[in-house]
């Protein structure tokens, strides 16, 4: 499916990152966001976090839920506040090599299930 179809489907579960991203972007984006779902990555919640460590996520984006080190990169996964179609789909995956503080994000999209590879801690509760 090229990209043209992929942003103008209501059944989308994976979108690149602008959605209007070109269709060599958007393959490399998906081949990423491929690879990279289907590692064992551990995450950790963004909220548990010390808070000076928290606030320099959140400065990326307020969207980062949680955060994880695996294979020498450092992951981001977002949690979008509005997602489904026409918006994006829930989740986000952003990527740097660990130590390359000076280093843009990657992007892989966004996507609509977590991959069953991840571990991810269970959200917390509403009070």
């Amino acid at each position: 499916m090229g990209q043209r179809e992929r942003m103008n489907c209501a059944t989308n579960d994976w979108e690149a990152a602008p959605w209007d991203a070109s269709d060599e972007i958007a393959d490399r984006q998906l081949r990423g966001f491929r690879e990279r779902s289907a590692k064992a990555v551990r995450w950790t919640a963004v909220r548990d976090l010390p808070s000076h460590e928290r606030d320099l996520f959140w400065k990326i984006s307020p969207d980062v839920v949680y955060f994880a080190e695996h294979d020498g990169e450092q992951l981001l996964l977002l949690q979008l506040a509005w997602h489904g179609f026409p918006d994006p789909p829930e989740w986000g995956l952003a990527s740097r090599a660990i130590g390359g503080e000076a280093t843009r994000w990657s992007e892989w999209g966004y996507f609509a299930h977590l991959p069953e590879a991840w571990v991810v801690p269970e959200p917390p509760s509403p009070t």
